[in-house]
């Protein structure tokens, strides 16, 4: 029976219709873990689609009812090809170039007869459930779309191993594809075409990205500023046909070529669903909302002067060195009016910002136009990128999410990781944030510092910075570091602080990171290896005090090693936004228990005790590198008896290390209390630290 695809989510509606998502997404295990992608090949082979193959690679093999891909005059011939063609001419609409693979369409007619579903049930499993999946009446997809099933089109394609074969950049609906308001004439004449593009991979299991290829490369869905409706934009992302791999993209958007098999087949199922576009309130989200032509609306202004805190000291060699890494930075944006501004601090402070790739998760009002428009169009700031040549349509991809169905940080930054793309190195922060010139190049150079770098994670709180006008020429730029702090009555969680180091620890000159157990959710800086072994728990629901723990001690059993970078890399906006309420489910530091407050084992009550089973040793994500008991010891506390032992707030590092305690926030001392939104706070102002964690728990 045909179910949902799996790993379907809002999230990949989102970047389907949005074109700051990228047009595409990426589903693994896309089928029910019970679906056995043999049984599949299986079928296709038995009733004679696939035939034989010669596994060395060769072209002795039977090749059943695949034929030889067309060309452009192929096409003058397409009555004679019979059953291996769809009946749609759905031809007119594909690439003229050569195409080196064997391919046949699965005609609507075979498909339309009673024993289909009996001769091919996995194959018919596949078709339904992509198109039960998306024709779902309460899909955002169902608001702008009109499907029409009765013309779903279904090749099958295979590419040999030869290291010569693929198909020349095209577009499923024509030569090229053009900007999405260019399709709304045709739309509108309610002509059905082809609107989603499903590849589903068949390769085996053991496929390697570098040794068999095969790549789907996907293009960028915007065009250059020189170019009038056609995509003359090369940047790319490489696809991996892994097995069981779905791929869905938008076929009047996206461009995308196929990489040549190196050394075995490459078999693939697509499914393209057919409809057209139809109108509604939103409309205008679905075009970018900083392209060329954007207005602005009520978005915010951009201060005129913005103060630049001292560049971080970097040898010129240092530079050199890295060549054309790339950094994805993840952002989760809780109504937060400074998102652009800190994209802006990304970008004009960084090296190179040509680089930096950015994935947003905003959560706004969505039933208000002017909040979205407030919050997420950033149309104000489209000269800013200009003028660094950073382009928000290749280098931007967003995430819009209703406030109301926000659950605290954990799920907004697993959504925020999952835009991640390929780059090479992965930085996770906050939304109000300012950077310290050269933080691109600072962060690369400390992190391949570390003993291991892709078991390594650059982490520590920043200093704060007060709107509008960033830190300031003036600013700290003494590095700071995690220390245990105290455990709360209330929820028994570990509270964390950050404590400023001096000159001598942290100096310029003395470039090495300082070892730490903590983590902070609002700065870290890592392979994307990480991504994979330690990802953020999406369903850690309603949790904030928390948060961090349960990753320092699952990144620690992971054998994954923490830092403090030696020097101030960027500042925080402590200050709470007023806008994070009590009553709203995903508020920071609001009741988040009211996510389901009459279901106990919900909401942030259930999240809690999932971070307390881990800190017992027991709980979901710990990995076997080292003990939680180990953790304890080295880190000075005890999460049983809640108990910290003296010594605890040095990190290990002697006394020396810190400025002293004694001279206040504007001397040599500046504490930095806080487990991510709390303010930053002289340590011996304790009346101000009471106030400001009222604030927070919902009581002030």
């Amino acid at each position: 029976m045909a179910k949902q695809l799996s790993g379907w989510t809002p999230k990949t509606e989102h970047l389907l219709l949005y074109n700051g998502g990228g047009g595409y997404d990426i589903i693994d295990h896309a089928m029910e873990a019970s679906f056995p992608m043999h049984c599949l090949l299986h079928e296709l082979r038995t009733n004679g689609w696939i035939g034989d193959f010669d596994e060395s690679g060769g072209d002795t093999a039977k090749k059943g009812r695949l034929a030889p891909a067309r060309t452009a005059a192929d096409v003058n011939l397409q009555s004679l090809f019979g059953g291996f063609l769809d009946d749609d001419n759905s031809d007119k609409g594909t690439s003229s170039n050569v195409r080196g693979d064997e391919s046949a369409f699965i005609s609507r007619e075979e498909r339309s007869q009673l024993d289909f579903p009996v001769n091919y049930p996995f194959l018919h499993r596949l078709i339904r459930s992509i198109e039960i999946t998306v024709t779902k009446d309460d899909t955002m997809l169902q608001r702008h779309f009109k499907f029409d099933t009765s013309q779903t089109s279904v090749q099958l394609a295979r590419y040999c191993g030869d290291d010569k074969s693929g198909y020349p950049r095209h577009c499923d609906r024509g030569m090229t594809c053009t900007q999405e308001g260019n399709h709304n004439s045709d739309d509108e004449e309610g002509k059905m075409q082809r609107l989603l593009t499903f590849v589903y991979y068949l390769t085996p299991s053991d496929w390697d990205e570098q040794l068999d290829g095969g790549a789907l490369r996907m293009f960028s869905t915007q065009q250059d500023d020189a170019s009038e409706g056609t995509n003359n934009n090369d940047s790319y992302f490489d696809v991996t046909p892994h097995s069981g791999r779905l791929v869905v993209f938008r076929s009047d958007v996206m461009e995308h070529e196929v990489m040549p098999s190196k050394r075995r087949e490459r078999i693939a199922i697509t499914v393209w669903l057919y409809g057209r576009r139809v109108r509604s309130d939103d409309d205008k989200l679905l075009v970018s909302s900083l392209g060329k032509e954007s207005a602005s609306r009520g978005a915010i202004s951009v201060p005129d002067t913005v103060l630049l805190p001292p560049p971080l000291l970097i040898a010129e060699s240092v530079t050199q060195q890295q060549g054309e890494a790339t950094i994805f930075v993840a952002i989760p944006s809780y109504r937060d009016i400074e998102t652009f501004p800190t994209i802006k601090s990304l970008i004009e402070t960084s090296k190179n910002p040509q680089r930096i790739y950015i994935g947003v998760v905003f959560q706004v009002d969505t039933s208000s136009n002017e909040e979205v428009e407030q919050f997420t169009s950033g149309s104000d700031y489209a000269s800013y990128f200009k003028e660094y040549k950073w382009n928000p349509q290749t280098n931007l991809r967003t995430i819009t999410i209703d406030h109301r169905h926000a659950t605290g940080p954990c799920y907004a930054r697993h959504l925020a990781q999952s835009l991640h793309r390929g780059e090479d190195y992965v930085l996770q922060i906050d939304s109000h944030m300012r950077f310290r010139p050269g933080w691109d190049v600072y962060l690369i150079h400390q992190l391949n510092q570390c003993h291991d770098p892709s078991m390594s994670v650059l982490t520590t709180y920043p200093p704060n910075y007060d709107h509008p006008h960033g830190p300031g020429p003036h600013a700290e730029t003494r590095g700071t570091i995690l220390v245990p702090w105290k455990f709360d009555d209330k929820d028994g969680m570990l509270r964390q602080k950050g404590r400023l180091m001096n000159k001598s620890t942290s100096s310029s000159q003395n470039n090495n990171n300082i070892p730490c157990l903590l983590f902070a959710g609002g700065f870290n800086f890592f392979q994307p290896s990480l991504l994979e072994l330690c990802p953020y728990d999406g369903k850690l629901h309603g949790l904030f005090f928390g948060e961090e723990i349960s990753m320092a001690v699952r990144l620690f059993t992971n054998g994954v090693d923490l830092y403090a970078p030696p020097q101030t890399v960027c500042y925080h906006m402590w200050k709470r936004n007023p806008l994070r309420k009590t009553q709203d489910v995903g508020s920071v530091g609001g009741d988040n228990d009211s996510i389901n407050a009459s279901d106990p084992t919900s909401g942030r009550e259930a999240s809690l005790n999932i971070v307390r089973m881990q800190l017992r040793g027991m709980g979901r994500g710990l990995g076997t590198v080292r003990t939680v008991k180990q953790f304890e010891e080295a880190l000075g506390v005890d999460f049983e008896t809640h108990e910290l032992s003296k010594g605890r707030e040095n990190a290990g590092l002697d006394d020396e290390a810190f400025v002293s305690s004694s001279q206040g926030i504007t001397g040599d001392d500046a504490t930095l209390n806080g487990t991510n939104d709390e303010a930053r706070i002289a340590e011996n102002d304790m009346s101000t630290v009471m106030s400001l964690v009222s604030q927070f728990m919902g009581n002030a």
